[in-house]
């Protein structure tokens, strides 16, 4: 953040201007009340900025510290207590709401008002440092007072900033450990397919070889989705595309798993016929979505 100082040394404010001001309060004092007035005449006819001057109380105190202020840009001192009442101007302005945009309207009445006096009543040959000393006392005002606004802002968009950013890592790698638990729950379902593939066909040297076969032949498309499976969500893990067609595939392969169990157990015929309509459905679907993601590919 700036000093005071150093603001004043960007604007090169100098001591001359400072008592060049301080010339000008004769001239300007008696005309304050009248500014005052006209000033808050102007708010008051602007429904936005009125919505704050309803209260008597209020307006009388507002504008005996404008009138304050208004006299301060020509006595000073301009030093760091100076400096601290402009700032919580600002800050005063932030805390009600008012739009900065009524700042500078304000800043630029006042501008006009006091132009137009020292024009009346500064001679010819004065003028020119006196309106350059006006200029620059009411541009850095307007840079203390305004400059409020912007770091206000800049405080809740960091803090937005911040928080959204807090968010998004906490949502990538709740996400992420979600991959990890779903991956390592298909190597655990791979790993059981394998079970039950192994008791398959072991039924086909004990005594059942066509129920071994037919069961193990069901395992092996169990098997072959599940390889799917696993390779697809480590090639998502790895920057892939979701692959909808393989979800698709699981009805299907339970389907086909279906239809081979109920031939060894002898299902009546429509529960049968039940069972190949959906394969025919599902591998319509399969089929549909397949083509669709290999022309997106």
């Amino acid at each position: 953040m700036r000093t005071f100082q150093e603001i004043k040394d960007n604007y090169r404010f100098t001591e001359a201007e400072m008592a060049t001001l301080g010339s000008l309060l004769p001239v300007v004092e008696p005309h304050a009340d009248q500014l005052v007035s006209d000033f808050y005449l102007l708010f008051q006819q602007m429904p936005d900025a009125a919505k704050f001057l309803q209260d008597n109380s209020r307006m009388t105190r507002l504008m005996a510290a404008h009138r304050t202020w208004l006299l301060g840009l020509f006595q000073g001192p301009f030093d760091e207590r100076y400096y601290q009442r402009l700032q919580r101007i600002g800050h005063a302005h932030v805390r009600i709401g008012l739009s900065a945009h009524f700042v500078y309207v304000g800043m630029n009445f006042l501008r006009l008002q006091l132009e137009q006096i020292i024009d009346t009543e500064v001679e010819e040959q004065r003028r020119e440092p006196v309106l350059r000393a006006l200029q620059k006392i009411l541009d850095l005002n307007l840079d203390i007072i305004a400059r409020t606004y912007h770091e206000e802002e800049m405080r809740r968009v960091f803090l937005s900033y911040r928080l959204d950013n807090a968010l998004i890592r906490f949502a990538n790698r709740f996400t992420f450990g979600l991959n990890m638990l779903l991956l390592v729950g298909l190597i655990g379902l791979s790993l059981g397919v394998v079970a039950v593939l192994a008791l398959d066909i072991s039924m086909i040297f004990t005594g059942s070889p066509e129920k071994g076969l037919v069961s193990a032949l069901g395992s092996l498309l169990i098997l072959w989705l599940m390889i799917e499976l696993l390779e697809a969500e480590v090639d998502r893990l790895q920057g892939g595309h979701f692959q909808l067609s393989l979800f698709v595939g699981v009805a299907l392969v339970a389907f086909i798993r279906k239809v081979l169990v109920a031939s060894l157990a002898h299902e009546p015929l429509q529960v049968e016929l039940l069972y190949l309509a959906g394969i025919l459905i599902l591998g319509a679907i399969y089929w549909l979505v397949s083509r669709t993601e290999k022309r997106g590919s």
